[in-house]
C-alpha cells in the first residue's frame, strides 16, 4: 500500500510534468487578473499611503496590462517601459504573480535589477502572499533530509502546478531553467548581451520556448542611455501603446507630455507649462497642462479623474501580432504621488536660467520622470560663434586685469598642449598655450605653429621644410623649447609666470617626441589618445580625462571620447555679465587676433572638424574627423585641459590631498 506522503509527491511531480510540457490539469480560472486582485490584496499602510483593498483606480493604466497574462488574452511578449515609482510593481508584477500562483500555476521567473534588491523583494513577495491569502497554496513538491521542507524561501516559492523563481537579471540565472512566465524588473539593468551567452533577448526568450504557446513575458524598465536601453529595444518592437486621456477643455484624448507641438497655434509649444515671477521664481498656480490639440489650460487637481477615463491607443505595427509594448511617464501618475509643480522645480534644478543644463539631472529626469532614453547632448558650435568669445586683451599677455573683472579671479596656471603632423622633413608642431582663472573659466594666452607642413600641397618645393630630426638644421625642437622656457607677462605688471605643465603629442613620431621630452624638465610630459577607445568609465565613478601608461615614464593616455565632450560642453557654454557676475567653469576666452593668429581660418575652425558619431560594433558614440578637415589646434586645446588635470593630481598627491578638485588648489595657492 502506497503511503500518504508518498501519494503526494507523486501528484506533485505529476503536476509539474505535466505543466512543463503544456498539459497541466491544474484549473485555470476564467476571473480576470484584475478583478481578482480588487477581491484578494489588501494594502497595509506599510506599502501604500491608500490602505484597504487594492482598487485600480489608483492606478488606472496598469489594469489592461495585468489582464494580458490572461489565457484568453492574445498578448505572449510585454514590453513596459515607463518612469519611477508610478504603481507598476504593485498593479502588474505583485498582482500578476499572485493571481497565477491562485488561478493559473506555472513556472515563474521573476528577476529584479541588483542583488541587493533580491532581499526587499523577498519580503514583498511574503507579504503579497500573505495578504492575498494564498499562503496555504505555497508548500513543497517533495521532502528533504529530516523531513525538512524547501518551497518556500526567499528565492524559490513553490506550488501545485509550478514554482517561483527570484533572482538578479544575469545571464547566469538564465541558464538550464524553462518557464512558462516571466518578470524582468529593471531590464536596462541587464547586459545587452554576452560575449559568450549572445544576444540578452534571445537568450531569455528561449527559456520560454517549451511554453511557447502560453507563454507571458514581461519586460519592465525605466530606461536608460539611447542606443544602450534594452526596454527601448524591447518596446520598439511591440505595438507601442500610449496612455491617452481627456483633455478637460476639449475632452479629446491626448497623451499628457512635457512638450510637444502644438495642433492649433502653429510654431508654439504645448505640455507642461509654468510661469516665473520677477526673481525668476516659480509662479505654483501657473504650473498646469496646455493641450496640443485646443491650446485649453488645465492643472492636475482633477487628474484621478482624467486617468481613470484615459485608454491605452497602439501607435505601431508590432514585430509580431502578439507583441505588445506600453509607455507611460510620471506625468501621469497618481494624484498622491508627486505632481506637475514638483516635476517642474526639478527639470528647473536641471536647467537653471542662464546657466548650462546639468546632463547628469537631466538624465535622472528624462529617465525616471519621463521614462524616456536619455541621449547626452554635444552642443555643436559653429567657429563663428566660438569667434564671438574674442575678449579685449592682447596675444602672449596674461590677461589677469581682464580676468578679475570678468569675476573669475586671479590667473592660477598656465598649461600648454601641442599636435604634431607633418612628416619626418616636412614637419608642423602646433601648440596653444591656456591659462587657468580661480573660476575656472580659461582665457588663450597664445597658439602658433613651428614648420610649414601644408596638407596635399600642389608646390611642397616653394616652402621652407621643418624636421623633427634632432641636432638638423630647422628642427622643430629648438624653437618649441624656447616657447615652454618663456615667462609670460600679467597685464597688470605683478610679475611672469612660467607654463606649469605641457604635454607633446606622442601618438606620432614618438621616438623623436620622447627624445625631447626625456631631455626636459619634470614639467614636459608625453600625452597620446586612446585608440582603442576602451579605458572603463563605471556608473557612478568620478570621469578622469587620462590614465598613467603602463609602459611607464611620462607618458600619459588621454580618454579621448570623454574629454571631448567634456570640451564641446565648455565650447557651448554661454556667459552674459548683466545676469552673471561670474563666468562659468570651463567658459573660453580668446585674445583680440593679430599677427596673423587667431583667425577662422587658422584657429576656430579647427574646433568645428569633429563631430561625435555613433559606432554600432562598440555601441558607444565616438568623436571622428570631419573628412577634409583640419582639427590640429583642437587637440591642442584637448591635450592643455589634460594637462591641469595631470598636474592636480600630482599637486594634490603631494599635499595628502584625496579627491581633491578645482577648487581646493585655487583655495590652497590664493
Amino acid at each position: 500500500m502506497i503511503s500518504e506522503d508518498l501519494q503526494k509527491d507523486f501528484e506533485d511531480y505529476k503536476s509539474q510534468l505535466l505543466s512543463l510540457i503544456g498539459l497541466s490539469d491544474c484549473k485555470i480560472s476564467e476571473i480576470k487578473p484584475s478583478d481578482w486582485i480588487e477581491l484578494h490584496r489588501l494594502m497595509t499602510s506599510d506599502l501604500t499611503a491608500v490602505k484597504g483593498m487594492f482598487k485600480y483606480y489608483n492606478s488606472p493604466y496598469s489594469l489592461e496590462i495585468v489582464d494580458t497574462l490572461h489565457p484568453s488574452h492574445p498578448a505572449r511578449i510585454v514590453a513596459i517601459m515607463k518612469g519611477a515609482q508610478i504603481g507598476f510593481s504593485t498593479g502588474v508584477i505583485e498582482a500578476g504573480i499572485a493571481w497565477i500562483i491562485a488561478n493559473a500555476p506555472g513556472n515563474i521567473l521573476f528577476l529584479v535589477g541588483h542583488a541587493d534588491l533580491v532581499k526587499d523583494s523577498a519580503k514583498k513577495l511574503d507579504t503579497l502572499i500573505d495578504n492575498t491569502g494564498i499562503r496555504k497554496l505555497i508548500k513543497s513538491s517533495s521532502k528533504k533530509a529530516r523531513n525538512t521542507k524547501t518551497g518556500d524561501t526567499d528565492t524559490m516559492k513553490e506550488y501545485a502546478g509550478g514554482y517561483l523563481k527570484l533572482g538578479i537579471t544575469n545571464h547566469k540565472m538564465l541558464r538550464n531553467i524553462s518557464m512558462q512566465y516571466g518578470f524582468i524588473d529593471d531590464f536596462d539593468g541587464m547586459k545587452s548581451d554576452s560575449d559568450s551567452d549572445g544576444d540578452t533577448m534571445a537568450l531569455i526568450e528561449q527559456r520560454f520556448a517549451a511554453f511557447y504557446k502560453k507563454m507571458k513575458l514581461y519586460y519592465i524598465s525605466t530606461p536608460t542611455t539611447k542606443n544602450h536601453s534594452n526596454i527601448e529595444k524591447a518596446y520598439l518592437n511591440g505595438d507601442q501603446r500610449k496612455y491617452n486621456v481627456p483633455c478637460e477643455c476639449c475632452n479629446e484624448l491626448i497623451v499628457i507630455e512635457w512638450e510637444c507641438d502644438s495642433e492649433v497655434n502653429e510654431g508654439e509649444k504645448a505640455g507642461i507649462t509654468w510661469e516665473l515671477d520677477e526673481n525668476n521664481e516659480l509662479k505654483p498656480e501657473s504650473v498646469g497642462y496646455t493641450c496640443q490639440k485646443c491650446g485649453g489650460f488645465f492643472d492636475d487637481r482633477n487628474k484621478m479623474e482624467l486617468i481613470n477615463k484615459g485608454v491605452w491607443i497602439p501607435t505601431a505595427t508590432p514585430i509580431a501580432p502578439d507583441y505588445y509594448s506600453y509607455h507611460l511617464s510620471a506625468l501621469t501618475a497618481p494624484i498622491f504621488m508627486y505632481g506637475w509643480e514638483h516635476y517642474v522645480r526639478q527639470y528647473m534644478e536641471c536647467n537653471p536660467i542662464g546657466e548650462k543644463r546639468d546632463e547628469k539631472k537631466y538624465q535622472t529626469f528624462a529617465n525616471l520622470v519621463l521614462g524616456e532614453t536619455y541621449e547626452q547632448r554635444i552642443d555643436t558650435v559653429s567657429a563663428t560663434e566660438l569667434q564671438d568669445k574674442i575678449r579685449p586683451y592682447e596675444i602672449g599677455e596674461i590677461p589677469e586685469s581682464l580676468s578679475i573683472r570678468d569675476g573669475n579671479g586671479k590667473i592660477v596656471m598656465l598649461t600648454l598642449g601641442s599636435d604634431l603632423n607633418g612628416k619626418e622633413d616636412d614637419a608642423r608642431l602646433d601648440y596653444e598655450i591656456v591659462a587657468h582663472s580661480e573660476s575656472g573659466a580659461t582665457y588663450s594666452i597664445d597658439h602658433g605653429s613651428i614648420g610649414t607642413f601644408i596638407p596635399k600641397d600642389s608646390n611642397p618645393l616653394e616652402r621652407e621644410h621643418w624636421t623633427y630630426r634632432h641636432g638638423s638644421e630647422r628642427s622643430v625642437w629648438v624653437e618649441f623649447e624656447k616657447i615652454l622656457n618663456k615667462i609670460y607677462l600679467r597685464d597688470n605688471g605683478e610679475g611672469g609666470m612660467r607654463l606649469f605643465l605641457s604635454g607633446v603629442d606622442s601618438g606620432y613620431m614618438n621616438d623623436y617626441a620622447f627624445q625631447f621630452i626625456n631631455n626636459q624638465p619634470e614639467n614636459v610630459v608625453g600625452l597620446k589618445g586612446d585608440g582603442k577607445n576602451e579605458m572603463s568609465f563605471k556608473k557612478g565613478a568620478d570621469f578622469k580625462s587620462y590614465r598613467k601608461s603602463k609602459r611607464g615614464g611620462r607618458l600619459y593616455l588621454v580618454e579621448s571620447n570623454l574629454t571631448k565632450d567634456v570640451l564641446a560642453g565648455q565650447m557651448a557654454l554661454k556667459w552674459n555679465p548683466q545676469f552673471n557676475s561670474v563666468q562659468p567653469y570651463g567658459y573660453m576666452n580668446f585674445p583680440t587676433p593679430s599677427q596673423g593668429k587667431y583667425l577662422l581660418s587658422n584657429f576656430f575652425s579647427h574646433f568645428e572638424a569633429e563631430q561625435r558619431v555613433y559606432e554600432p560594433k562598440k555601441k558607444s558614440y565616438v568623436w571622428k574627423k570631419k573628412h577634409g578637415r583640419q582639427n590640429h589646434l583642437y587637440d591642442c586645446r584637448l591635450y592643455a585641459m589634460v594637462c591641469r588635470d595631470i598636474f592636480l593630481d600630482a599637486y594634490f598627491k603631494d599635499l595628502g590631498i584625496r579627491n581633491g578638485v578645482w577648487k581646493d588648489y585655487v583655495n590652497s595657492v590664493v
